[in-house]
């Protein structure tokens, strides 16, 4: 039997049409010891690959299990002679009447097993596997009385799946609507009236990440409950751009089964900002009164975006947020200053905010950094990242350029000639022509693989560090600039190693002949 797949127009129809499918229990077996005993379960609906048809759980060679005896210690079993939904749990145990088993088990404090309850985590965060769930998730328990060894395990947990119609796709968060609600995170299961309940570490949201591919369907694991305020969907496409769906209606997980929660597609979910970049543009600008959807993301309706314009947002400090992206940043038309060091930006693309003068993007995790036509920037600081190519040859305004820790093989400065501050250092340069540079009173480039540089032509230069380079480097220099190098080997020695000095006598500057009082009287009396 095959799951059938839904697909609908819009989010808020399939949740309000929403099909649960029951998942197929399976077979488990297996033996116990701390005298040797074996359990043979029947019907369990646990643990690592959904089967063939899309229903069935199957077991998967080493998975592991945790049966409590009685004792005081959880005891580690581990499946083997794996058949689809059977297979033989080998460990010690205690003797005893009843024995209560868990999967999977964990050895990470977050486990509690008893005869009476159980608590557990759920992951918020789950990784993305084409038609299942990841390893170790999908809960389930079963318990043995009297004796016997026959296990019959039952899924704690919901699954809601979705299937991919879109490109660049690399993370899905589910939310609920309602603060109270729980998806993930600390659950506990009273055995006597099969209640499962959340604890204080619950979190009302779930985050598959990972490579998706267009057309497979992906299943969040999820508490079990009924969600009276609905939910919201957003996804992470491509350019890091996030978009959302939201339904007020009410959906139900149940445990056991699957909720087909339809299609992720550009057409039918809005463009947001994601919530993380939302949170941190409100607290730079708390003037801001946009409406957030529940997963606290922003969609870029007309409204939002007027807000954004209305507040004249020229300024934003979005450092050390947790930020993934900044798509959407193209809407803050009026921005002149952006800080967003310190974050897990992997792209940034700022060509739309014609009126930038200061960009500050260092710590991130950049592979590309667009700047083009920003002529009104006076200042960018993008170290710390993973650049291999930085285009600033139309940044005629810049007077800071601090691009150091990158993987820069060239960096092309030679129309900047209002810069004073250069550093480049720790990247992979092999030249770098600052003759054009009149106004430069800094240059760090060391750490490079340059083999000579040229500063006759930087007469205001202050300070400068270029050894340390995977070769010798030959520095040519006027011999007015013979004091300024020692003094520079003097304050950085390592930083200015094993480089040579090509010294060049000074031109002298011709006086024209000048004109003497001749002493006499004045012409006029």
């Amino acid at each position: 039997m095959s799951i059938k797949c839904m697909t609908i127009a819009a989010l808020a129809l399939l949740l309000a049409a929403c099909g649960n499918e029951e998942i197929l229990e399976n077979n488990e077996s297996g033996s116990t010891g701390k005298v040797h005993m074996t359990f043979t379960a029947g019907m369990p609906q646990t643990r690592t690959s959904l089967g063939e048809d899309g229903h069935a759980v199957n077991w998967t060679q080493g998975d592991l299990v945790a049966i409590y005896d009685g004792t005081e210690t959880i005891c580690k079993f581990e499946a083997t002679e794996v058949k689809g939904s059977t297979a033989t749990l080998k460990g010690e145990a205690a003797e005893t009447d009843t024995y209560t088993a868990f999967y999977p088990y964990t050895d990470d404090g977050t486990l509690t097993l008893d005869n009476t309850a159980i608590t557990f985590t759920l992951p918020a965060t789950q990784t993305a596997t084409a038609g299942g769930f990841a390893e170790g998730l999908n809960p389930s328990w079963a318990q043995a009385t009297d004796g016997s060894k026959n296990l019959t395990f039952q899924n704690l947990c919901a699954l809601a799946k979705f299937t991919v119609d879109a490109e660049g796709v690399t993370e899905v968060t589910l939310t609920a609507n309602q603060e109270s609600d729980a998806l993930s995170g600390g659950l506990t299961y009273t055995i006597a009236d099969g209640t499962l309940t959340a604890t204080g570490s619950a979190s009302r949201s779930v985050t598959l990440t990972g490579t998706f591919t267009r057309g497979e369907e992906y299943y969040f694991v999820v508490a079990p409950g009924t969600l009276t305020g609905g939910i919201t969907l957003n996804y992470m496409g491509e350019g890091g751009k996030t978009y959302v769906k939201t339904t007020q209606k009410e959906v139900t997980f149940a445990a056991g089964k699957i909720t087909n929660l339809g299609v992720l597609d550009i057409a039918n979910f809005t463009e947001a900002l994601n919530a993380a970049f939302a949170n941190a543009v409100k607290e730079s600008n708390p003037n801001i009164q946009w409406r957030a959807n529940p997963d606290g993301t922003v969609s870029l309706d007309e409204d939002n975006k007027l807000q954004i314009i209305m507040n004249w947002v020229a300024h934003l400090d979005l450092q050390n947020k947790n930020i993934t992206s900044l798509a959407g940043i193209e809407y803050f038309t009026d921005l002149e200053v952006l800080y967003c060091s310190g974050n897990q930006l992997t792209t940034l693309d700022v060509t739309k905010l014609t009126s930038l003068m200061y960009l500050v993007c260092n710590d991130n995790q950049l592979t590309a950094l667009d700047v083009t036509g920003l002529t009104s920037l006076t200042v960018l600081d993008c170290r710390g990242n993973q650049l291999t190519a930085l285009d600033v040859t139309g940044l005629t305004n810049l007077t800071t350029l601090i691009c150091s820790g990158n993987q820069l093989t060239a960096l092309d400065v030679t129309k900047l000639t209002n810069l004073t501050n250069l550093k480049c250092n720790d990247n992979q340069l092999v030249s770098l022509d600052v003759s054009t540079l009149e106004e430069l009173e800094y240059l760090w480039c060391h750490g490079n693989k340059m083999t000579a540089l040229d500063i006759t032509n930087n007469a205001y230069l202050g300070d400068l560090k270029c050894g340390n380079q995977q070769e010798p480097l030959t520095l040519t220099l006027w011999d007015t600039k013979k004091e300024f190098w020692d003094r520079m080997l003097n304050m950085y020695s390592d930083e200015n190693s094993n480089v040579t000095t090509n010294v060049i006598e000074a031109p002298v500057n011709a006086d024209h002949d000048g004109y003497e009082e001749d002493g006499g009287e004045p012409v006029l009396q």
